[in-house]
């Protein structure tokens, strides 16, 4: 059970494929980096509209639904690929919250299709509260194995995790469009309306999180 077998055109999907026109060469200068870090099936980018410095997305660079899914596939190396970004990760910008919201092939319920985990320098607690304010049923899985068990039913899910606990929830309802981005934003007193990566671009976040990666010497030669 892994990729879906065809790319959905989904606009991380051009652009991993070498697509000149997409929303990030849109908005940014056709000569603007944001890959920070890759390999031949992964790659971790900065957010298009970061919420704070740091707010990475990691990829696989072929078309999956959900992280699930890619870290299922024997032959793509993303798990792999993930771990050993967040090590780089903590030495730049300190301990980490991932967030995904990942949709299926049946319900493909995420604004963007593309399986891509968010990365924040934020903790989990105050998501997690939230979450179960929201009404939100988590259950905790004891690492990414179990997450990768979530392709067998292909329900989508949110993920919440840090770098030891891991809460999946499985809606029974459609919550509100970009939640995962509202729930951060709020905990970093960014309001709901200002967390659509569309309406606000947050430009000098975005370069100040490329610079501070580029800068750290344990990064030296890794940016694409």
């Amino acid at each position: 059970m892994g990729k879906s077998g065809s790319c959905d055109r989904s606009d991380l999907c051009a652009e991993f494929s070498g697509t000149a026109n997409t929303e990030f060469t849109r908005t940014y200068s056709a000569l603007t980096r944001r890959s920070l870090a890759g390999s031949d099936d992964s790659i971790a980018v900065v957010d298009l509209s970061p919420l704070t410095t740091g707010h990475v997305l990691v990829c696989p660079r072929l078309h999956y639904f959900n992280a699930a899914q890619a870290i299922a596939d024997p032959a793509c190396g993303f798990g792999v690929f993930l771990e050993g970004f967040l090590r780089k990760y903590v030495e730049v910008f300190g301990e980490f919250t991932i967030l995904e919201h990942g949709s299926t092939r049946v319900m493909p319920t995420a604004c963007i299709s593309h399986a891509h985990l968010h990365v924040l320098p934020m903790a989990l607690e105050p998501i997690i509260r939230r979450m179960y304010r929201d009404g939100l049923s988590l259950n905790m899985l004891d690492g990414w194995g179990e997450v990768s068990d979530l392709v067998l039913d292909e329900s989508p899910y949110y993920l919440a995790a840090d770098s030891s606990r891991f809460f999946v929830a499985q809606p029974l309802q459609r919550m509100a469009g970009q939640y995962l981005r509202v729930v951060a934003g709020e905990c970093i007193s960014i309001p709901a309306e200002e967390c659509d990566w569309a309406v606000v671009i947050r430009r000098e976040i975005f370069h100040r999180t490329v610079q501070l990666w580029a800068a750290h010497p344990a990064n030296e030669g890794v940016m694409l």
